[in-house]
């Protein structure tokens, strides 16, 4: 099923070097509000920061696809050098194309970190790559929000029973 993340990880700490290893990832794409951050923090925490100097200490590459504008995405990026792309359009795989081109990582090596599923795991499966969906962060979002988030429990919750029979 295409919305069906494959991992469901309480936030991007428990992205262990373990899991890390045992699904062979080799690059990281994250969204960033409600992923690595609420969507009222302006830039990485230190929690963020060594997450990704671990990330690099393994060799794994990552980068940011984000639907957000570009001002928010700059803020976020400015001081990491970091591939980032902003107005990504995910679902659609045009930014995560990109960036697993310029990695020259194989799909089934990259994983797509992010908090929905209509975009971020529908794209990141969409594109062949492995998906880990994590709890939002901020709670506190639009009504807009709230909606989709209703319409997202039924395949979270099919995935957690999944889950519960291995």
């Amino acid at each position: 099923m295409l919305l069906m993340p494959q991992h469901l990880l309480p936030d991007v700490s428990a992205l262990t070097d373990d899991f890390l290893q045992e699904h062979e990832i080799r690059g990281v794409i994250f969204d960033i509000d409600n992923t690595l951050v609420g969507f009222r923090t302006p830039t990485p925490t230190p929690e963020v920061l060594a997450l990704f100097a671990r990330l690099e200490a393994l060799g794994i590459r990552y980068a940011i696809a984000s639907n957000n504008s570009r001002s928010r995405v700059e803020l976020f990026v400015k001081e990491l050098g970091v591939p980032a792309y902003h107005r990504a359009c995910k679902p659609l795989g045009f930014a995560l194309g990109r960036i697993r081109r310029e990695f020259g990582i194989p799909a089934r090596n990259m994983a797509l970190v992010g908090d929905q599923i209509y975009t971020d795991m529908l794209g990141g499966n969409l594109a062949g790559m492995i998906t880990v969906l994590v709890e939002p962060i901020d709670h506190k979002e639009t009504l807009f929000f709230k909606l989709k988030r209703k319409l997202e429990m039924p395949v979270i919750n099919r995935k957690r029973r999944k889950d519960a029979k291995k």
